[in-house]
């Protein structure tokens, strides 16, 4: 193709790169530069010819500050030119061989745009499966640009650098958006360590990469913390499925493994699409109107709870012994997140460790425990599994899942069984797990036997809000829960009028109905009315949202769609029986605290 001096419009300048399948050059059309990669269309699989086309058109529609530009695909029926803008700065290949610096704060910076150039990609269909330091452009702003999106699959890896492929890449010739996060796991690793983790002949390093573990980045510079390690490890996994399951994901654990080998804090990166606060919301909600008769719940036990704080407490004896420590017990096979943990709750708790499912259970058989963290990705046991186990061995303990990848089916299995309190995602931060742990011991000290004479007192006359712009659901628990009074809304602003003016023991929202709305309104509800429960229904369940619902909003029940409607019945009738109990105890002088870990 040396022979080739223009394509279409655009006229071949200086020979940029050139690789056994193709070169690319600088070209200029109508006075503006480009790079045209040029390429052999004998060369290229009539499949592969496919798929490029319609990666083309796709990549056409991207606009993303961190993506080069692509402009066309231009087919003369003997060579290919793939067309974009021409890249501004200095490749990363050619930083590194300069020998330019990268700390932490800069390994940020530049990583976190690299994902969100892979995140906005992604949204497109479109997967790059070629990225690597000559793909990745740095200008003196420190403004990146990533380049050759969508065109890997044109050789099937053939003029790939061995230890930049993937697993699957050499496996099976395949490639996804799960390559790119590995191939970003890659990037990380040589900025933060100056190494590949692996090196050799090229067979010696295909063999490797398919059947080897990579070295710990900590193993380079005893500077980086064991969460930057378990980042990269997460996004270095033979199985496609082991690794981030998005770019967001990988872009969130980044920042807080830096975080921590960096001992300050980095900024967040922007969410993809901006998402009402919750205060946002409860200021656009209608203003609470006095009500006219009756007080309601919620407020009857912070009245109790301040009164309460309002008395005298006895005066310690010198002879009282301090409080004993909560006890808890974290599960988990890496030693290294076990140690962890133990560095950072052992002055607060009294902690012990066990390295698997089988092991916590044996411990817990021995020894009264209130809170119990697990892992999910243990062998032999899952998290789940555990505390499952746990539930039935000691009901009253409050139980956390830790989790580094998503598995809604077991996130909603566990809430909706009662088996875990909160999830906490990893790498995690730590001001987030202290919280969520304090929140947990709170929780595990009301947590007290049942009296030996249940009080007899009156029930408090509950009723349901049922959140959906069909009126069917309303209507067919109406029909199935007689006595009970069911109130209608269509949307969470109608929702927050008839919970200011009625007492609702608990509200079943279909997210058809406007999910951001009834999110912040369950978020508020946790705030305002802790004591009446929610039941979200979703026929497209999304991972992020449940964890995020769950843990701050304390969601009593999950449902994926299509609902059983016996389930969904049976589900309401425990959570008006759970709100008349909690009535009862405030009634009885209770402090009116909904525990979020059934028991």
């Amino acid at each position: 193709m040396s022979d080739v001096k223009q394509v279409g419009k655009y006229q071949l300048g200086a020979l940029i790169a050139k690789g056994p399948t193709g070169a690319v050059y600088r070209a200029e059309a109508e006075g503006k530069p480009y790079a045209l990669k040029l390429v052999d269309i004998s060369r290229i699989e009539p499949e592969r010819l496919a798929q490029l086309r319609e990666a083309a058109r796709a990549m056409a529609r991207i606009s993303h500050p961190a993506i080069v530009p692509f402009v066309e695909m231009v087919d003369n029926g003997k060579v290919l030119c793939l067309v974009s803008e021409l890249a501004q700065g200095e490749s990363l290949s050619a930083l590194l061989k300069a020998g330019e610096g990268f700390d932490f704060r800069r390994v940020w910076d530049v990583m976190q745009q690299v994902l969100q150039a892979l995140e906005a990609a992604h949204a497109r269909g479109v997967h790059h499966g070629n990225l690597r330091p000559a793909n990745v452009f740095l200008d003196k702003q420190g403004h990146v640009s990533v380049s050759d999106f969508g065109i890997a699959d044109l050789t099937g890896g053939e003029d790939h650098a061995p230890e930049f492929m993937a697993p699957e890449q050499i496996a099976e010739r395949l490639t996804d958006a799960r390559t790119d996060l590995y191939q970003a796991g890659l990037l990380t690793y040589l900025l933060i360590t100056r190494h590949m983790p692996f090196s050799g002949t090229r067979a010696a390093v295909l063999h490797r990469v398919v059947q080897e573990r990579p070295p710990d980045p900590s193993t380079f510079d005893n500077k980086i913390a064991w969460q930057l390690d378990w980042v990269v490890q997460r996004a270095l996994c033979k199985d496609p499925g082991d690794r981030f399951h998005a770019s967001r994901e990988f872009l969130d654990g980044l920042r807080l493994a830096l975080q921590e080998s960096l001992g300050a804090p980095l900024p967040a990166s922007a969410p993809p699409v901006a998402a009402k606060s919750v205060a946002t919301a409860a200021a656009a909600a209608p203003k609470a109107k006095p009500i006219p008769a009756g007080v309601p719940l919620a407020q009857k036990a912070k009245m109790i709870a301040a009164a309460k704080a309002a008395a005298p407490a006895p005066a310690a004896k010198p002879e009282d012994p301090a409080p004993a420590k909560t006890k808890v017990l974290f599960v988990d096979d890496d030693e290294r997140i076990l140690n962890a943990l133990k560095a950072l709750f052992r002055d607060d708790y009294d902690v012990a460790t066990s390295a698997g499912g089988e092991a916590a259970i044996e411990f817990l058989k021995k020894n009264p425990v209130q809170i119990v963290v697990s892992d999910q990705r243990m062998p032999g046991m899952v998290g789940v599994e555990l505390l499952r186990e746990v539930r039935k061995l000691a009901p009253r303990t409050i139980r956390i899942l830790l989790t580094g990848y998503s598995d809604l089916a077991a996130m909603v299995g566990s809430i909706n069984e009662g088996e875990v309190f909160r999830f906490v995602k990893k790498p995690w931060d730590n001001a987030e797990i202290r919280e969520t742990m304090k929140e947990a011991a709170d929780a595990a000290a009301k947590v007290a036997p049942p009296p030996a004479a249940k009080l007899q007192t009156p029930t408090v006359a509950a009723s349901l809000l049922v959140i959906d712009s069909d009126p069917s659901l309303a209507r067919g628990l109406g029909r199935m829960l007689p006595g009970v009074t069911v109130h209608e809304a269509t949307s969470a602003a109608e929702a927050a009028k008839v919970l200011q003016s009625s007492d609702v023991a608990a509200v079943v929202a279909d997210l058809r109905a406007g999910a951001t709305g009834i999110t912040s309104l369950f978020k508020l509800l946790k705030a305002k009315r802790p004591d009446t429960l929610t039941i979200l229904l979703s026929d497209q369940p999304d991972s992020e949202a449940v964890v995020d619902l769950i843990n701050n909003a304390h969601v009593h029940r999950y449902l994926p769609k299509p609902v059983n409607a016996k389930e969904l019945c049976g589900h309401v009738s425990d959570a008006l029986k759970r709100y008349s109990g909690l009535a009862e105890g405030v009634a009885a002088g209770g402090d009116g605290a909904l525990l979020a870990n059934p028991a």
